[in-house]
């Protein structure tokens, strides 16, 4: 197992090599830079300004350098400072002249995508189990047929229209929650319950948008999984010595059933990233999605990348995760990983 572990950790380096030099290349075939941006915001700044901003962000040398000069700060893990007017450190804070910590970007915006996502992810486990477990029983029923209705209806949601219908139904019409940021204005001046119940009124739509999209799916995934594991023979074994029905489909079947949900558990780590951009940007949620927007928009070309690379990152890490739990549940994986 450990061999194993030392291979893919190993492995996962010429990886992330690949994907960032691929998202780098791609990243310079879209027209203009930071400079255009400063031309459109400044119709007075000459072609020399522009060409010594170039100079100063290493634009004007061929784009393999400019990776090179990229992929040395990367393997720091210093991707260097955002090429908005703040100059702030792209990934990790720094210290400057005075004493005075400047945090990152992505230091910054990091946990609360997380947060937020992760709590979505909980929601959603905590109600597709149940409900994929009551499909699989009841299957051709109406609670069947009543839940399969549901997954129809939450796989046609787009997230951007039940975001817009929240903000409008909860917070325009009933002002019941708070429709954009993480924090209201007076957040500082609050008590410790009272920053935490803002906070979490914050939280409740944004939370809401990732546990609705991803629940019909993981609902259908566990209920075709109860499905075709009360069809094995060991489960008719189980019934005839005379089992208890529940213990049979929670004990038994269960576990087998959710051995693939480890597989999409591990690989929805990165989703946490890229399926923020919609609602932390109709929110205006400071987290890794908008950050991902606003740098796109602006040709922030250090932060595209930095988000990108740990986009890549969550990727290899969550396929790893996912590998090591669904090899440490089920005693055949573990084997035959033991022998690689």
């Amino acid at each position: 197992m450990l061999k194993y572990l030392v291979k893919r950790i190993l492995w996962m380096i010429p990886m992330l090599i690949g994907i960032s030099l691929i998202s780098f290349f791609i990243m310079h075939l879209a027209p203009g830079d930071i400079t255009s941006n400063e031309a459109a915001f400044n119709p007075k700044a000459s072609e020399e300004s522009r060409q010594k901003l170039r100079e100063m962000y290493n634009l004007d040398k061929p784009v393999i350098v400019q990776y090179a000069l990229w992929l040395k700060r990367m393997a720091a893990l210093d991707f260097g400072n955002s090429f908005a007017s703040h100059q702030k450190p792209v990934f990790w804070g720094k210290i400057d002249n005075d004493g005075n910590l400047t945090k990152g970007m992505i230091q910054e915006a990091l946990p609360i995508t997380l947060l937020i996502n992760v709590l979505g992810l909980l929601i959603t486990l905590s109600l597709a189990i149940p409900l994929g477990i009551i499909a699989a029983r009841k299957h051709t029923e109406w609670q069947d047929t009543s839940i399969t209705l549901f997954n129809f209806i939450g796989f046609s949601i787009p997230g951007f229209w039940l975001s817009l219908i929240l903000m409008y139904w909860l917070g325009v019409v009933n002002n019941w929650l708070p429709i954009s940021g993480i924090h209201s204005l007076d957040y500082e001046s609050l008590s410790t319950f009272g920053k935490v119940k803002d906070t979490l009124s914050h939280l409740i739509m944004p939370v809401i948008i990732p546990s609705v999209t991803g629940l019909a799916g993981i609902t259908l995934f566990i209920k075709n999984g109860m499905l075709d594991v009360l069809q094995q023979d060991y489960i008719t074994t189980a019934r005839a010595k005379g089992l208890n029905e529940s213990r049979v489909v929670y004990t038994h079947a269960l576990r087998n059933a959710l051995l693939p949900l480890i597989t999409i558990v591990g690989l929805s780590i990165p989703g946490l990233i890229g399926g923020s951009v919609i609602a932390e940007t109709i929110f205006a949620i400071p987290g890794m999605g908008k950050l991902f927007y606003d740098a796109v928009l602006m040709r922030d070309f250090p932060v595209v990348m930095g988000v990108l690379t740990i986009g890549a990152a969550l990727t290899l890490i969550g396929n790893l995760i996912a590998d090591i739990a669904y090899a440490w549940a089920d005693p055949r994986v573990r084997r035959g990983v033991a022998r690689s």
